[in-house]
């Protein structure tokens, strides 16, 4: 625990700084998550840490029960100001992840998957560090990320960090930056033609035609 809290330290610290250098347009601007700006998605960060049982309840009843349409409202319907929203991002790795049954290592992968969203589009450099990817990467491929991963991406494959130690499957490899890989398990196709490899092409076929039956091209609701 004591190792994800430093990390959780370190890739907030690294997000908000690279946030209070944004100017207004950049701060406006499409992140990777369908429909939301670099502001929402900066919003939806702190879903987790502001939104209580009781409220989740509420919102999920008016929502009719949808999450995506609650997290949309909640990204988009914030009216804080970008002051505001990040003051309170720097504070997030101190409060509790009110996300009943999440594992300890759920707040770093929220952080790094939706820093991803916020940076590539961007072009910005920054990235997760090794440490931190490669405990996202067990979450995003282990046995409790039913949902998080599209259907059938992992299967028969080798996947294999270019930056980091990090590799899981058998089959056709697929090689990439850990972020690359990052992105394209969270179900985002910005990343796509960073994967090289004999595998990388069955990847594209799949992420495609996993977001083409979701009727999106990525959600923001990871």
């Amino acid at each position: 625990m004591s190792d994800i809290q430093s990390l959780l330290d370190r890739e907030t610290a690294q997000l908000v700084a690279a946030l209070d250098a944004l100017d207004d347009a950049q701060w406006c601007a499409p992140s990777l998550c369908a429909g939301w700006r670099i502001r929402d998605v900066a919003v939806h960060l702190l879903m987790p840490y502001e939104l209580s049982v009781p409220r989740f309840l509420l919102g999920m009843a008016r929502a009719r029960f949808e999450f995506d349409r609650l997290a949309d409202r909640w990204a988009t319907e914030d009216t804080r100001s970008r002051g505001e929203v990040i003051a309170a991002l720097h504070t997030t790795p101190r409060r509790s992840f009110r996300v009943p049954g999440a594992p300890p290592e759920a707040p770093l992968s929220h952080l790094v998957i939706h820093a991803e969203d916020i940076y590539r589009p961007l072009g910005l450099p920054q990235g997760p560090s090794a440490a931190a990817a490669t405990i996202v990467l067990d979450q995003l491929t282990g046995p409790r990320a039913r949902g998080l991963v599209p259907a059938g991406l992992l299967d028969g494959l080798t996947y294999t960090s270019t930056d980091t130690d990090w590799t899981i499957g058998t089959g056709p490899e697929v090689r990439a930056t850990a972020s690359a890989l990052i992105t394209t398990f969270a179900g985002r196709t910005a990343a796509l033609t960073d994967l090289h490899g004999d595998g990388a092409p069955e990847v594209h076929d799949r992420l495609e035609a996993a977001l083409l039956g979701r009727g999106a091209s990525s959600t923001g609701s990871v």
